[in-house]
Parts: C-alpha cells; structure tokens; sequence
C-alpha cells in the first residue's frame, strides 16, 4: 500500500519537485545531520507514524508523520501529502487542507497530480479546493517564468510520456498471456519498450551534446528529473556511467537534486552486481548490500540527503536495521563457500547444483571478485547446458561493464567458442569495443 502512495505522489509522471535537501545558495550546507544526534527526535517519530500507517492508515499515523515533518530542518514536502491522503478520507477535511496547504508552501505546484488522487476526492466539493487547485497553478506559472529553455523541458515531458505508455501498453500485453507463454514471448512485447529506450537515450544524447547536463536552471525540477528518469530505466551502463558523472557536476553546483545522483550511482552498482553506496536502491523487503552500512547515514548527509536510511526504507513500507559486523562477514563467507561448492559440482558434473550455488555467490554483490567472476564463466561456456551459458554471458557482460582490466582477453579465450553461437556473443563483442 505505501509504495503504491509514494507511486502515485513521487513516481507519476516524474513530475512532483522532489524532496528538499540540505543544499543552499547552490553549495552543500556546513551542518550535517546525524540520526545519533539532532534527527534523533524527528526520526523516531516518522518512522512510528510510518510503522502505523502501514498498519492501519489510522488518523494518528497522519498526525505523526505531519508533526514528523514539521520537526525536520528541511521539509519532505511529499509527507505532507500522505498525511492529507489519510485525513481526507476520515472526514478531517480541516488537517488535510492544512497539510496540503504545507506542501504548497514547501514547493509543490502540480494542480494535475492533486485532482489524480483519489483520496482527495472528498475534498473536490469545498471551496477550499478550487482555490487551492488556483494557488498551485500560480505556484507552477511563476516558476516557469525561471526556467531558462521551456521548449526543452516540453521536449523531455514527452519523451517521458511516451516511455510511459509503451511500458504501460507492454504491462497490458503481459496481462492476456497464458501459463504457455515462453521467455521469448514476453521478450517480443518487449521490443516496443527497448525501442522507445533507444529512441529516448538518443535524444537525451543529443540534449547533452548541446546544452550540458538539463538541470534545474535550464528544464526546471521537472525536466531534470525526467533527463534523470532516462538513464535510469535504458539498460547500457555505459551510457548510465556517462549520465552520472554528468549529474555528478550538477549536484555539486546545487542545479538537481542529490537524490538524482545517488540513485543512479547505486542502480549501477546492483546491476553490476556490486554493493550500493548510498542505500537508494531498495528491494521488497529490505535495501540491496550496501557497502559500509555503518556510514551510510553520514554518507547521505554528506551528499545532501536530509533522511537517513532508516526513514528512507519506511517509505518503501519496511524497516531497516543495520547488519552487524558480523551478519557483514558471515554474507562474505557463504558467499566463498558456494563458490567454493559451484567448483566442487562442475568437478562432479553436477551441473544444475553448480549453476545454483554461483547463482548465490553472485547474489551477495561484491563478495566475489572479478577473477573468480571470470573463472567461473570460463567454466560455464564450456558446459552444454543453457542455463551454464546464460550465466557465463551475463558474467562476462558485468566484467565489461565494470571495465575490468583482462576483459578484452574475453574475446580471445577458446574456452569462449560455444558462446559464438548464441546471439548475445555479438553483444558481448560489442560491449568490448565500447569499453576500451
């Protein structure tokens, strides 16, 4: 239920302005927040109003997260919002226009995701709200006047809508399948989706040739978060890499949001299977590894990010505690242990045991290294077996993409010479290229 929320309010359309964050006059603020210390107050109370909230979407749950964010040196304006999603429907229309009313004052202007609520529905008959529906239609006009090129932020709204329909059109697809439909079934329906990718990656290209990263100058929050939107959903990691450092540069000017920056740098680093810095990138349950979890909190902070962890996986409807020093070890150990195992069974000829326990070697991020990485591919392509082979390619396609040092022996191996058969072979070949 609360991701479906947060969807509805961060994710439509890429278009809400975003948290606020600890920058000002374009530069990082000098005070650093700490859970330890001054959020200490703050974060104890979001995280019980989330925690009930979840449970029962009671009014109290709406009070906590609403004095939560009033206590916050700088506002999530967004909390306000699902305090008025619960009021609303309880009748306590006075609390809802009050907290929507805060959100206005703390930046939000997007008339169009108000009336897409539902919850807000009850609200549509007082007249309180068409002059809210006013108020944040002249928030969103004065704004634009700032924005130094409109033209391009409507060219980039567009390229989000479109990417928005083909994956809606590929989901309604997906849908009419029967139990029969085969992998390259739903690979066919996918095709629209990849081409439009494409089509966006080549825009946003040319974009950047021309103006530099579209930060929030240029395009305005909405347009720099749509360009932040691309990269994050094609799946070169070249091109991903490229974006960052781009982003990168604007963050430390102040011109996007961090937030932009440390969810890209951690959506690379899970898709080459490597541990997260900044703990952006969330599972269903809890965040994919992080790095050094006991300073992730002052690694945020560090970059601009107001909400420590803890406040950051309540959002996602789950809480985070941080592993232990030793929970971090063992992970590391069962990790050489199934690795250890995947060889024993390519020994024995155990094939579907060997693909299963570097499966899970794989699955700890990080705790195998990149020759263990190669190794193991290397006995894999040699194998007639085609879940052996998938894992082989996909392995060589993450040392490519982490542009390890060896890989462009990759395409020298004989060890390799089954793999030219498969289609994905020219991929690989081509990712090399690339690389160097």
């Amino acid at each position: 239920m609360m991701k479906r929320i947060l969807r509805t309010i961060i994710c439509l359309a890429v278009v809400v302005t975003g948290c606020k964050q600890a920058t000002k006059n374009n530069h990082k603020l000098e005070t650093k927040y700490s859970i330890q210390k001054d959020t200490q107050e703050w974060v104890g109370l979001m995280i019980e109003g989330y925690r009930n909230f979840n449970t029962d979407r009671s009014t109290k749950a709406a009070d906590q997260i609403f004095e939560a964010t009033e206590l916050m040196p700088i506002k999530n304006l967004e909390n306000y919002l699902v305090s008025a999603m619960v009021y609303a429907p309880k009748g306590e229309r006075e609390k809802a226009f009050l907290s929507i009313e805060r959100a206005i004052e703390e930046g939000f202007k997007n008339s169009d995701i108000l009336s897409s609520i539902s919850e807000y529905s009850s609200l549509h008959n007082d007249p309180r709200w068409d002059a809210l529906i006013s108020k944040v239609n002249k928030k969103q006009e004065e704004y634009e006047k700032t924005i130094q090129n409109p033209e391009l932020l409507e060219m980039l709204k567009y390229l989000w809508a479109q990417d928005q329909e083909v994956l809606a059109q590929y989901e309604k697809n997906v849908e009419s399948l029967d139990s029969t439909a085969t992998d390259g079934d739903y690979s066919r329906l996918f095709i629209p989706v990849e081409n439009r990718w494409e089509i966006n990656k080549n825009k946003l290209d040319s974009i950047i040739s021309i103006h530099g990263w579209p930060g929030n100058k240029l395009v305005g929050e909405e347009g720099s978060k749509v360009a932040w939107g691309i990269p994050q959903h094609h799946p070169d990691i070249f091109f991903k890499t490229k974006c960052l450092l781009l982003i990168k540069e604007a963050t430390e000017k102040g011109d996007v949001d961090p937030i932009h920056y440390a969810q890209l740098k951690d959506r690379i680093a899970r898709e080459t299977w490597q541990k997260q810095k900044y703990g952006t990138s969330m599972g269903e349950s809890a965040p994919y590894p992080i790095e050094d979890p006991a300073s992730v909190n002052k690694k945020r902070s560090q970059l601009g990010l107001l909400e420590p962890i803890e406040v950051y996986a309540i959002y996602h409807g789950f809480e985070y505690t941080p592993p232990s020093q030793e929970a971090i070890q063992s992970s590391h150990e069962k990790a050489q242990v199934n690795y250890k195992k995947f060889e024993n069974f390519i020994d024995l000829k155990k094939i579907d045991s060997a693909n299963t326990c570097i499966a899970k070697a794989i699955s700890a991020y990080g705790d195998i290294n990149n020759e263990q990485l190669y190794d193991a591919s290397m006995l894999l392509a040699q194998l007639n077996n085609k879940r052996s082979q998938h894992i082989s390619l996909s392995i060589l396609k993450v040392l490519i993409w982490r542009k390890w040092d060896k890989r462009v022996e990759i395409l020298e191996q004989d060890e390799f010479d089954r793999l030219h058969s498969q289609n994905e072979w020219e991929e690989i070949k081509r990712l090399v290229k690339m690389s160097i």
